[in-house]
């Protein structure tokens, strides 16, 4: 039986790392979701516009606010491995997803639907087992609110 640790795939990964930041609870759980995804120094663009990594936190983090309950689901992940030797793969993700958020106290929800390109490197200074971080994001998305809760 092996001891060697087992990493995910790039789009696992990216999965992963999606659903945590649209599913968070708390500012906390948030918090460890998005610094989980995304480098300290990201190049980031948002529907054409650079965007900084504090203002897409703030973007993201608005949707989860008074939420009662989000999901995602994956409609598409397509990978590109950099180095298909390496142990903890590295390269470029795109992810199309729809994201559900239902308000506490609203009789609709958001729907987000998304596309999603992530660079993704090892990060110096992170956990050695896994340095993973999206160092360029690129995302297009829109919103439908819909009545049904």
């Amino acid at each position: 039986m092996s001891t060697e640790p087992v990493f995910l795939t790039l789009a696992n990964w990216a999965e992963l790392r999606l659903q945590s930041v649209f599913t968070a609870r708390d500012q906390e759980a948030f918090d460890n979701a998005f610094d989980a995804l995304v480098a300290p120094h990201a190049v980031i663009t948002v529907n054409g516009t650079k965007t900084s990594r504090a203002e897409y936190k703030t973007l993201l983090r608005s949707e989860e606010q008074n939420e009662s309950s989000g999901d995602v689901a994956f409609k598409g992940t397509v990978e590109v491995v950099k180095n298909g030797k390496a142990l903890v793969p590295t390269g470029d993700v795109g992810v199309f997803f729809e994201a559900t958020i239902r308000y506490q106290l609203a009789l609709w929800s958001n729907i987000v639907t998304a596309s999603m390109n992530l660079v993704v490197e090892n990060v110096d200074g992170e956990p050695e087992f896994d340095s993973r971080k999206a160092t360029k994001i690129n995302q297009v998305f829109t919103y439908l609110q819909s009545n049904i809760q």
